[in-house]
């Protein structure tokens, strides 16, 4: 994640859209609520690898 994101620059507002998008599309096709529970887990987890770098 580090090395394809570094100097792109990426604020913190940036990053909440795609989650938000990626979330959104998670509800539409209906995945269920611990799935959706375990991605967000996860790109909490990639944030530090991906804002600002």
């Amino acid at each position: 994640m580090l090395a394809t994101h570094k100097g792109m620059n990426i604020s913190e507002q940036e990053y909440l859209a795609v989650m938000d998008d990626i979330l959104g599309a998670l509800k539409k096709n209906e995945i269920d609520a611990g799935t959706c529970n375990e991605v967000t887990a996860v790109l909490y987890s990639l944030k530090g690898q991906i804002i600002r770098v």
